[in-house]
């Protein structure tokens, strides 16, 4: 992304995980998203998180001012704790000796943050793992190397998959999972995992993550004219029953209301939180995948060319992600 060259259009960047990496397709949005100018880029990456996003952020747009505007989603992950070593790895590319307490404090367990702090100051320990499957295994990733454009043009032209899960029911009072006959065992598995609540530390980790991540990202774009964009993704195929909701918090950081940029307000892709739009119990299928773009960027797209800037101050003041249960208005 840093070598690519200006498209010379409003260019637009989308962050995420791999629900993001699934549901959100280039090719769509450039196609709903031309008329009004805009051209968009993603960077998605499966268990990447907000730490990520903001480092990728400083390592691409180093003078804040490359994007028009930047779309970034908030909500709970669904990636557990446990995915630390392979974040710790993504985000080593990225950092400095600068970032050592601040990344190691993005992680909860001892053990990942002593690593994350290690991973800082002496470069290749993220990179043990890699270098010895190099070594035993050189011409294979030399050949992965030779690929690596393939692979690019490849996700460039990705439209999702094609299966899904309808048939698939939840009875919230028994808490049973019915599922049709055609899923596999690896779906089967993420959709009744989708279900269970994420424990409660966990929680109240990633939210605090994403309050304080968040207020780095706007900070660093305080004084550029690009519109930070915060957007929910879709929970679940059965929303709200599986106990993910994330909701506004009026006592979110006042430093917020201070520059131009608005949220999504929670409820805006609920009509896709439906088993017929989903191939496991958190992704999109291509179905999805479509219909999840074309209502971000129509979303984009009137906020985007609106002048009502007082309106966007208040929706990202009512909407930002909470560990609590209930929604809240001024």
């Amino acid at each position: 992304e840093k070598k690519r060259a200006s498209s010379g259009r409003k260019e637009v960047l989308v962050l995420g995980d791999s629900r993001i990496a699934e549901g959100f397709s280039t090719a769509v949005a450039d196609e709903v998203g031309s008329a009004s100018g805009l051209k968009f880029v993603s960077l998605a990456e499966p268990a990447s998180t907000i730490v990520i996003w903001h480092y990728i952020l400083r390592e691409v747009d180093p003078t804040a001012q490359r994007y028009s505007a930047i779309v970034v989603p908030y909500g709970i992950g669904y990636e557990p704790d446990t995915a630390g070593d392979l974040r710790i790895s993504m985000a080593a590319p990225l950092l400095r000796y600068g970032d050592c307490f601040r990344f190691a404090s993005a992680f909860q367990p001892w053990s990942d943050r002593f690593r994350a702090f290690t991973a800082c100051i002496l470069r290749g320990s993220a990179y043990q793992s890699d270098i010895l499957n190099l070594l035993q295994h050189p011409i294979g990733r030399l050949g992965s190397i030779q690929l690596e454009a393939a692979r690019l043009r490849s996700r460039a032209a990705y439209e999702g998959r094609d299966s899904d899960i309808a048939g698939t029911s939840y009875d919230p009072k028994t808490h049973k999972v019915s599922f049709p006959p055609n899923l596999t065992e690896a779906q089967k598995q993420l959709i009744s995992q989708s279900l269970n609540p994420r424990p409660e530390s966990e929680r109240e980790h990633f939210v605090k993550l994403q309050r304080g991540w968040i207020q780095l990202i706007f900070d660093r774009y305080s004084n550029s004219s690009t519109a930070i964009v915060l957007t929910p993704v879709p929970r679940s195929p059965f929303g709200e029953l599986a106990g993910s909701s994330v909701t506004g918090d009026p006592a979110f950081p006042n430093a917020l209301t201070k520059r131009a940029a608005f949220s999504l307000p929670e409820q805006t892709f609920n009509f896709l939180e439906k088993p017929e739009y989903y191939f496991d119990g958190y992704h999109l299928n291509a179905k999805g995948r479509r219909r999840f773009t074309e209502r971000l960027v129509a979303e984009l797209v009137g906020r985007l060319q609106s002048g009502d800037a007082q309106s966007r101050l208040t929706s990202v003041h009512n909407y930002l992600p909470t560990s609590g249960g209930q929604e809240r208005y001024h």
